[in-house]
């Protein structure tokens, strides 16, 4: 009986599943439709960028943020086109829903970081909000610098750190969540390296 009723349960939660895939994909056409005017199935910059103010209630995204939403889903599939097909959509929709979630946090993050008030954390910026981060440490040069530069999606390219580099432009408002999953990132890294040595150190002895 026990058996049959947990049976029953997995079943409706398999059926909600399907049934939630299937409204996202219909809400997804249908906005595709909607603001596909030349029909060709893709949408570009301007189209995307009116398609976010519905989803935003009638409050058009900045240029700078249609921009990063739009960069974001067209490199997500295959080289960049310059377009964003129906697959692509589904990750503007996330990535912008994303963004307006953590928006109150990105949004203090700058107001106590972005000493300048340009509207990028700039090198020194970024350096004290990582310092914060390390629980007060400050963070090397070339730490902040490769942050800096894979949030920006530059990259390090196997580069060495380049210290001309560090008056470039920052970091954006659209990539500092970016830059913090990077920084939290190299700190694990960082953490196993040690572990994986002092295993080593224990083995050898």
């Amino acid at each position: 009986m026990a058996a049959a009723a947990m049976a029953g349960k997995q079943a409706k939660k398999r059926h909600d599943a399907q049934l939630k895939i299937k409204e996202n994909e219909m809400y997804l056409t249908t906005l595709m439709k909607d603001f596909d005017k030349s029909a060709d199935g893709r949408l570009d910059k301007s189209e995307l960028g009116d398609l976010l103010q519905q989803v935003n209630k009638g409050v058009r995204p900045t240029e700078e943020e249609i921009t990063w939403v739009f960069n974001v889903a067209d490199s997500s599939e295959g080289p960049e086109d310059n377009t964003i097909s129906m697959s692509e959509l589904k990750v503007a929709i996330t990535s912008w829903k994303t963004y307006m979630d953590n928006k109150p946090a990105i949004d203090s993050v700058f107001e106590k970081y972005d000493q300048d008030k340009t509207g990028k954390l700039e090198f020194h910026d970024l350096k004290n909000m990582l310092k914060d981060l390390n629980d007060g440490h400050e963070p090397q040069d070339n730490e902040v610098w490769e942050v800096m530069q894979k949030a920006t999606g530059k990259g390090t390219n196997g580069q060495a750190f380049d210290y001309s580099e560090t008056s470039a432009e920052g970091v954006g408002r659209m990539e500092v969540l970016y830059a913090i999953t990077v920084w939290y990132a190299q700190e694990d890294q960082k953490q196993s390296e040690v572990t994986m040595s002092s295993s080593c150190c224990v083995v050898s002895r």
